[in-house]
């Protein structure tokens, strides 16, 4: 498959990514407002804001309409610009989808750390509650904005890698340099005697990722193991709050595990690739078709793995299906119930 290919690929993923995201976020939305959600308190403000969030994710997918190459040991992150805009505000503008990649990972360690809290510390829930959550807001945008400034001014465009970007936009994708920009993961430079050295500025770069990362998803599994241990002990808890716990941990490791396989891990693996001079050119944008479908993929998890919100959507999808089971299930509660009273007369007689 030729690279162009790709810019139609990714035209096409794009608005289905966005639909979907819309549709599936719309929905879940509508569930959570319902008084007969199960998600109250805390919990429910976070789901509220990780779906406001995602809808903005494929809106900044749709608006970039972004592509990821690799050549010359650099990793670009390329932004098809739709409005003609100053060089400064198109400089900025690709660092939104990092933005977002590191929102996203952030906004899942947040849940992680407040199931954590609600099955292992109830008395610290408080401090997720009125104004402490927008502490934690303003908490983790500061690390994702971070990332975002970082990928703007620590991994600068250069003469180097502006000619490797002009030569890669022509030649593999057929487009005006004029109406695309760039982030430019490049972390060596070449002297003129062939000489690769490490970029200072770039070491920096990849420091701040790497913590960023390291706070994430330490705080995401260390709280992950601690709560499944907790709720599997089941101490203090009654049988239907350990119901509905285990619903919502498995529906967030879930919704977890999604991104992990889908974006997290792919693009740990592409970042990496400058330091291994490993060029694997256009065919990292199956990671921008990835990118562009989980938004609205996601949602799913949660409409499917609540069982509020499942049997919900199932009878509206298909009424006749629920209501039949329903009866069947009464049915045999009935049946149960009409026999052991039978066997309760008999033992009184006996």
């Amino acid at each position: 498959m030729t690279d162009r290919r790709w810019v139609a690929i990714t035209d096409i993923a794009g608005p289905i990514g966005f639909t979907m995201s819309i549709f599936s976020n719309s929905v879940l939305l509508s569930l959570i407002f319902s008084s007969s959600s199960p998600i109250k308190g805390a919990y429910k403000n976070m789901l509220i804001v990780l779906c406001i969030f995602t809808m903005f994710y494929s809106f900044v997918e749709i608006m970039l309409q972004p592509l990821i190459h690799i050549y010359d040991d650099t990793l670009f992150l390329i932004h098809r610009k739709r409005f003609d805009l100053s060089k400064g505000i198109t400089r900025l503008i690709p660092t939104t989808y990092c933005w977002c990649y590191a929102m996203s990972f952030s906004l899942f360690a947040l849940q992680f750390l407040y199931r954590y809290v609600a099955v292992c510390k109830p008395h610290l829930v408080v401090f997720f509650t009125g104004c402490y959550f927008y502490y934690w807001l303003a908490l983790i945008l500061s690390l994702a904005t971070s990332w975002g400034l970082t990928a703007a001014f620590m991994f600068p465009q250069t003469n180097r890698t502006t000619e490797s970007f002009n030569y890669v936009i022509k030649t593999s994708y057929d487009l005006d340099p004029y109406w695309t920009d760039y982030v430019a993961y490049k972390y060596f430079d070449t002297d003129e005697n062939h000489v690769r050295w490490v970029n200072v500025l770039s070491l920096f770069g990849v420091l701040q990722h790497g913590l960023v990362i390291t706070l994430s998803f330490g705080t995401l599994f260390y709280c992950g193991i601690k709560t499944y241990l907790s709720i599997t002990e089941h101490v203090g808890m009654s049988s239907k709050t350990r119901s509905l716990q285990l619903q919502l941990f498995r529906a967030l490791v879930a919704q977890t595990c999604l991104p992990m396989l889908m974006m997290y891990m792919p693009i740990g693996f592409m970042f990496s690739c400058p330091y291994f001079d490993l060029q694997l050119g256009a065919v990292t944008n199956y990671q921008t078709v990835m990118a562009q479908l989980y938004p609205g993929i996601d949602p799913f998890m949660l409409l499917f793995l609540i069982n509020a919100y499942r049997k919900t959507v199932l009878s509206l999808i298909c009424p006749n299906f629920i209501q039949k089971k329903y009866v069947q299930t009464a049915t045999t509660r009935d049946g149960t119930d009409a026999s052991a009273t039978m066997n309760s007369v008999k033992s009184t007689q006996l």
